[in-house]
């Protein structure tokens, strides 16, 4: 049984991964997988292939999920609400990884995300650099 459970991990985290629509909820755990059939193969202990499947998953996760969100961000409908794209404008409230920021353009209060999903304080000067359904794309400005 031992020599099957990377398989089997790497097929039912693919299976996931096809349910939930291409989310990229579990792909980094079919790579952690591979990598840890391969530690298998060449007969590497046990915790050898968990510390492998672990390192690779995460390092997927870590490198991979930021481009691949920005990339499969979806697609924006041109509105006359694109005049206030490149606009620079101050957070009115906090942007948090569990929470969409505030800001006001134009007299108009919009939600706003960081576009790499960073946290940004209230005051914050910030760059709108999309518009999203009803919310705001900013990026910090430096």
């Amino acid at each position: 049984m031992e020599q099957w459970i990377w398989i089997i991990v790497f097929i039912v985290a693919l299976l996931v991964e096809v349910i939930t629509s291409g989310t990229l909820v579990s792909i980094w755990f079919s790579a952690g997988a591979l990598f840890a059939y391969a530690v298998q193969l060449f007969n590497g202990p046990l915790i050898l292939q968990v510390i492998v499947f672990l390192a690779v998953s995460i390092g997927a996760l870590l490198a991979i999920r930021p481009i691949a969100h920005t990339y499969f961000r979806g697609n924006t409908v041109p509105t006359n609400a694109d005049r206030i794209i490149g606009q620079r404008t101050h957070l009115t409230k906090a942007i948090s990884n569990n929470h969409w920021g505030e800001v006001n353009v134009y007299g108009v209060v919009w939600s706003a995300v960081e576009i790499n999903n960073r946290s940004l304080d209230v005051g914050t000067e910030v760059k709108i650099i999309a518009i999203e359904g009803a919310k705001l794309i900013v990026e910090e400005i430096n």
